[in-house]
């Protein structure tokens, strides 16, 4: 049986993903950072999971169900943040609505859907869009963050959904889309 990698995430409307993707590109001039670059712009509810292509099918259902008891909020990006020496982000003003779905969205996936404790990554969730990940070095990171730290970044927008995306083997592409109830 065909294992297939998937995640679940809060993708943004088009011109902010295009805004996200140009900072992403700077970081790849400018800074040598090209893994967030690979990634569509998103916030991830749920890290990338491995189950049998088969069962893509018999999870849309439940999900379809849990999306149409959430209900749409709006986020405010503000600003960039980091973690460690090695992660740029912009960073979300009240992460509070979207920390909610999070939680509710893993209750459901343990309970529901039976994910594992191992399944399950995001802890310690701190909802956040990454503008370079992992690949920066030291020095790059310092200047990058001399560049970013007073740089402004401002963009709210309604969250009404979130998807199922699966790997393509080369890269991340939407499965499914699971609107709100209240949409």
């Amino acid at each position: 049986m065909k294992e297939g990698l998937y995640f679940i995430a809060i993708l943004p409307p088009p011109e902010l993903a295009e805004k996200v993707q140009a900072i992403k590109k700077e970081f790849v001039e400018k800074y040598d950072s090209k893994e967030a670059y690979r990634r569509p712009a998103h916030f991830t509810l749920q890290a990338p999971f491995e189950m049998p292509e088969a069962d893509e099918e018999a999870i849309i259902p439940p999900l379809l169900s849990f999306a149409k008891h959430q209900q749409a909020f709006t986020v405010r990006l503000a600003d960039f943040n980091h973690f460690r020496d090695d992660v740029i982000f912009i960073d979300v003003e009240d992460p509070s609505e979207m920390k909610s779905l999070h939680q509710n969205l893993i209750s459901f996936l343990q309970n529901e859907l039976d994910f594992t404790d191992g399944m399950i990554k995001d802890k310690n969730f701190r909802p956040h869009m990454t503008v370079a990940y992992r690949d920066l070095s030291t020095k790059q990171f310092h200047q990058a963050w001399a560049a970013f730290s007073s740089r402004s970044f401002d963009y709210f927008f309604k969250v009404n959904s979130f998807f199922l995306l699966k790997h393509d083997d080369k890269q991340w592409q939407p499965l499914q889309e699971f609107n709100f109830g209240d949409k």
